[in-house]
């Protein structure tokens, strides 16, 4: 596999929708496993924006189902690599066990961090579908802190049932539902950019539809950054003192 990330800079990574799958041999996880030792581990920090799991239904059995990656991260923040995770809608159950398991940092749904002497918003994305009512209402329902408490406190085999059976409807509604209801409104990116008049450069993935957005605002041009999914090319994002670039991984040309 060719080295896709030339940088000559210190530079940071940031990655979303990967779907790791429960069959450890699958190309997906192959495909990160490489990307965390070749490419990741050479970075200053790895932000991964949600759905870095395709189903996570509590850390006693992910921690099970997902063990071999759960060990290569934690060798990667026991060497110094800081790794941040945000939720995705796949796997928003990871809680403290997952945490010292793996010794990732957990952010906010909304975070802003400053790479580089320049902020940048960071978010998984669902947030932005506001035209999707639907899933919006399913997402503030499986947000609700009582709700997961309940789901969590259910035996291990009703858990994976549950979770099953939700892997499976939300691709048949995916299928359902028109392109447009499924993308980012392009109201509430303006609204999120208005609330933070410090940030030029949004950075999200869920959507599955990579793409440098260039929004024309007052005095100052915006830009949205939107990751690939992994299947097991990735479109990802390297941020450097030069700024983000969207590049393809692996890069086999």
């Amino acid at each position: 596999m060719q080295n896709s990330i030339p940088s000559p800079n210190p530079f940071t990574l940031v990655v979303a929708d990967i779907h790791l799958q429960p069959e450890q041999e699958h190309p997906i996880n192959q495909a990160f496993y490489d990307f965390l030792e070749l490419e990741a581990a050479k970075a200053d920090a790895l932000y991964i924006l949600g759905d870095l799991f395709e189903i996570w239904v509590g850390d006693d059995i992910g921690l099970e189902q997902y063990s071999t990656i759960i060990q290569k991260f934690k060798s990667l923040t026991d060497a110094g690599l800081p790794i941040y995770l945000q939720y995705g809608n796949r796997d928003f159950l990871m809680k403290q066990a997952f945490c010292v398991a793996t010794g990732i940092t957990i952010l906010d749904d909304i975070t802003v961090a400053r790479l580089y002497n320049e902020p940048y918003l960071f978010l998984h994305g669902d947030s932005l579908c506001t035209d999707d009512i639907g899933y919006q209402r399913m997402r503030k329902l499986f947000r609700n802190r009582l709700v997961q408490w309940i789901f969590l406190h259910l035996s291990r085999k009703r858990r994976l049932t549950i979770g099953n059976k939700m892997r499976h409807s939300s691709k048949q509604h995916s299928q359902q539902k028109t392109p447009q209801i499924m993308d980012v409104n392009q109201n509430t990116v303006c609204e999120l950019f208005k609330l933070h008049p410090q940030v030029n450069h949004m950075v999200h993935g869920h959507t599955h539809r990579p793409e440098h957005h260039i929004i024309e605002a007052e005095h100052k041009r915006l830009h949205r950054w939107v990751l690939g999914d992994w299947r097991p090319q990735a479109k990802i994002i390297l941020i450097d003192h030069n700024g983000p670039q969207l590049i393809d991984y692996p890069n086999h040309c």
